[in-house]
């Protein structure tokens, strides 16, 4: 596969997590248990809302997926400078 492909397809997933987490983490900070169903969670007679357990794992998920993409890019980038320089022609009459 195409380095650029790569890269290109990991960005697209970082991009998607990024949505989902921030999604779930603007439905937990409306679904977070307030007043007397807080006491309870504290408790432990009642259940947290699944949202409010899940959003953290959806944020970490986010996290290493844009971590990937940047490695990725970064990468892609590097790996494209390497193959200009070997399809000059002459390296040494060109100055940097």
């Amino acid at each position: 596969m195409n380095h650029e492909v790569i890269a290109s397809r990991m960005e697209h997933i970082a991009m998607a997590t990024g949505i989902v987490a921030g999604i779930s983490a603007a439905a937990a900070s409306v679904a977070t248990p307030t007043g007397l169903t807080a006491f309870g969670v504290w408790l432990g007679l009642v259940d947290e809302p699944l949202i409010v357990t899940v959003a953290p794992v959806l944020d970490k998920l986010a996290t290493v997926s844009g971590v990937i993409s940047g490695i990725s890019y970064f990468f892609a980038r590097r790996k494209n400078t390497k193959l200009e320089k070997r399809a000059r022609p002459d390296n040494s009459a060109q100055s940097d």
